[in-house]
């Protein structure tokens, strides 16, 4: 059967993280999947933790990871990516966004594509709900620049610019292995399609229905928050426009 490591970051997410991991399950069931999922705890604040420990003491295809402190999402996969035991690695957001497309992520994989990007940009993708109240506006809009930066500064060879959409599906290569990533908390996505994109391995853009969360565990309008956002995607931006 075919293997796949699944690799969930996980950060204050008691609400909703039990209920995900059991919908997970029945897909990948219905795929006919080897498959292992590490979950990462980011130094969530609430009761995460814990019900992560109880998912893990029932299910034995998972493994937990807990950093101690809120170290950031990048740093978070890194280690899931270091510890998973196959070749194959779906990365995917703890609240399941784009849910409904993770077949197609699984179908590429199996047709040995390096990389398998969710693409909002993408002419057939589409937004479910075009009325959108203020965080959602402004969220939308901060995707928009850091899409327009990519195509603009790093020339990204895929459709749209589109990076940071929270599933992706890829090969753990000898570059994967070797890179040296610059970020640890918003910009692996970024890294990872530059890495691949300049490598000229294979990568394939999916369509997708989507929506723009209404909340999140970033405060967008945290202006520190904010700043540490806008000081990584320099510092990352500067590395590889170098690089260039």
């Amino acid at each position: 059967m075919f293997a796949i490591s699944f690799v969930i970051p996980c950060y204050n997410a008691e609400a909703f993280i039990l209920k995900n991991i059991i919908q997970l399950r029945k897909k990948i069931t219905r795929l006919k999947l080897t498959y292992e999922i590490i979950l990462i705890d980011d130094g969530s604040q609430d009761d995460t933790h814990v019900i992560l420990k109880e998912i893990k003491k029932k299910y034995k295809f998972v493994n937990l990871i807990k950093n101690k402190k809120n170290t950031g999402k990048s740093y978070s996969i890194l280690k899931g990516i270091k510890k998973s035991k196959y070749d194959n690695i779906i990365m995917i957001d703890c609240d399941l966004p784009y849910f409904q497309s993770l077949d197609k992520i699984v179908y590429f994989l199996k047709k040995n594509i390096d990389l398998v990007i969710i693409n909002r940009k993408l002419k057939e993708s589409k937004l479910a709900n075009k009325k959108l109240n203020l965080y959602q506006v402004v969220r939308f809009c901060l995707g928009a620049i850091i899409t327009f930066i990519n195509k603009k500064l790093l020339k990204l060879d895929i459709e749209g610019g589109d990076t940071q959409a929270g599933l992706k599906g890829f090969k753990k290569n000898k570059y994967l292995k070797k890179n040296k990533f610059i970020s640890t908390k918003f910009f692996f996505d970024l890294e990872l399609i530059h890495l691949y994109s300049k490598k000229k391995l294979k990568i394939v853009s999916v369509k997708t229905i989507f929506d723009v969360p209404k909340k999140s565990s970033i405060k967008i309008f945290d202006p520190i928050k904010n700043y540490y956002i806008l000081r990584e995607l320099i510092k990352v931006l500067f590395f590889y426009t170098k690089a260039n």
